[in-house]
C-alpha cells in the first residue's frame, strides 16, 4: 500500500496508534509535541525530551520517522496498517538505535490510553474526519501559544497553571485539540485533551462524557489494492532519492555532538536563520561561538527533511561556517 493510498485521516489515526506503541516500549523519558521543520512542510508527531532534545519524529505530511542522529525510516504507514502499530513501533526503534525499555509501558501508562483515546475518537468519534493539533506552535514561523485553536475554547484555570512539559514551552503544550474542518474556522475545535491529566472537555469547557467510556476494536486499515489482498506485496512508488553534496555533510562532523536545541532554546531557529542570510548578504559572521555551531546544527537537522540538502550550492556557506567555528575555538 503506498502512502498515497491512504487518506490523511487514516494516516493520523495511524500515528496516534503507533506513537500508543511507541511509548510501551520507549526507553527515552519524553513528551509529546507537535514539530514541523523544514519550513513547516512537514507535520510531526514528536517525543522530546524535558531539554527539548528530539528523540523521535513520525511525519504524517510524508512517510518517514527519524530519531536524534541521521538516521531515517521511511514507508512507517504501510507498515502499520499492513503489520500492525506494535511492529511498527518496534521496527522503527531498532531501525532508528533508539533504546527500548520493557517497563515503559508501566511508567508511560496513562500517556498511552490517552493516544489510544485520541486515535479512536480521530477515526470513529469524528466520523473520519477530525485530527489533533497541539495547542503549542513549534516551528519555523515560530513558537508560542497556538491561538486560532485557543480563542475556540473555554479553558480551566487548573489547566492554565501547569508549567509547560519541556522547557521553553508553556501551558497549552501539555493540550491537544480535537478539531474538525470548518469553512468558518477552518479547523473548527470540538474537545480539548490534556495530556499529562488524562482528561478531555468540549470546547465550551464541559464534560466530555464519552471520553473515559471503553473504547471498542477498531476495524484494520484494509489494503485497496487487488494484488495486496490476494497476498501479493506491490511496489512501492518512491520519488527519486537526490543524494546531498559529500563535501556539505562533510561539514556537521565539527559539530562533535554540540546540540543546538539544548544550548539555544528556542532562540536556535531565528539565529541560524538570521547569520545564514548575514553570510549570503557579505559573507561574515558573529564571533559568538555557539551561535555559529548552533547554526551547523540547525543546517543538519535540515538535511533530515530536505532532500538532497545540502547541495553543491550550499557548500560554500557551510565551509565557511566550519572555518569560522574552527577560528574560534584555536
Amino acid at each position: 500500500m503506498a502512502n498515497n493510498e491512504l487518506t490523511p485521516n487514516e494516516i493520523e489515526y495511524l500515528s496516534w496508534h503507533v506513537m500508543a506503541a511507541v511509548l510501551g516500549i520507549i526507553a527515552a523519558d519524553v513528551v509529546l509535541a507537535d514539530l514541523h521543520p523544514g519550513g513547516g512542510q512537514y507535520d510531526c508527531l514528536s517525543l522530546v525530551t524535558y531539554e527539548q532534545e528530539v528523540v523521535l519524529m513520525l511525519n504524517r505530511n510524508g512517510t518517514s520517522a527519524a530519531g536524534p542522529g541521521d538516521e531515517s525510516v521511511s514507508g512507517i504507514w504501510e507498515r502499520a496498517a499492513l503489520k500492525g502499530s506494535a511492529e511498527a513501533a518496534l521496527y522503527i526503534l531498532n531501525e532508528l538505535g533508539i533504546a527500548i525499555d520493557e517497563n515503559a509501558a508501566v511508567r508511560n501508562k496513562e500517556l498511552i490510553r490517552t493516544c489510544k483515546r485520541i486515535a479512536y475518537w480521530v477515526r470513529s468519534g469524528s466520523k473520519g474526519l477530525g485530527k489533533a493539533q497541539c495547542c503549542w506552535v513549534d516551528s519555523t514561523y515560530g513558537v508560542g501559544p497556538a491561538g486560532g485553536l485557543l480563542e475556540q475554547v473555554n479553558i480551566s484555570q487548573v489547566w492554565m497553571d501547569f508549567v509547560g512539559p519541556y522547557r521553553g514551552s508553556g501551558w497549552p503544550a501539555h493540550l491537544y485539540a480535537l478539531t474538525v474542518p470548518d469553512q468558518k474556522f477552518g479547523d473548527k475545535v470540538v474537545g480539548l485533551v490534556h495530556m499529562e491529566r488524562g482528561e478531555a472537555v468540549l470546547a465550551d469547557g464541559s464534560e466530555f462524557a464519552e471520553w473515559s467510556a471503553p473504547i471498542p476494536a477498531m476495524p484494520k486499515i484494509l489494503p485497496r489494492r487487488a494484488d495486496v489482498v490476494a497476498g501479493v506485496r506491490p511496489e512501492i512508488f518512491q520519488m527519486p532519492y537526490i543524494a546531498p553534496d559529500p563535501d556539505g555533510v562533510a561539514a556537521f562532523k565539527t559539530l562533535k555532538g554540540f546540540n543546538g536545541y539544548k544550548v539555544l532554546g528556542e532562540d536556535l531557529t531565528p539565529i541560524a536563520h538570521a547569520i545564514e542570510e548575514q553570510w549570503y548578504q557579505d559573507k561574515t559572521f558573529p564571533t559568538d561561538l555557539d551561535q555559529l555551531k548552533g547554526t551547523l546544527f540547525y543546517m543538519s537537522r535540515k538535511r533530515k527533511f530536505v532532500d538532497g540538502y545540502p547541495g553543491k550550492g550550499d557548500v560554500p556557506f557551510l565551509q565557511a561556517l566550519v572555518a569560522a567555528i574552527e577560528a574560534g575555538e584555536r
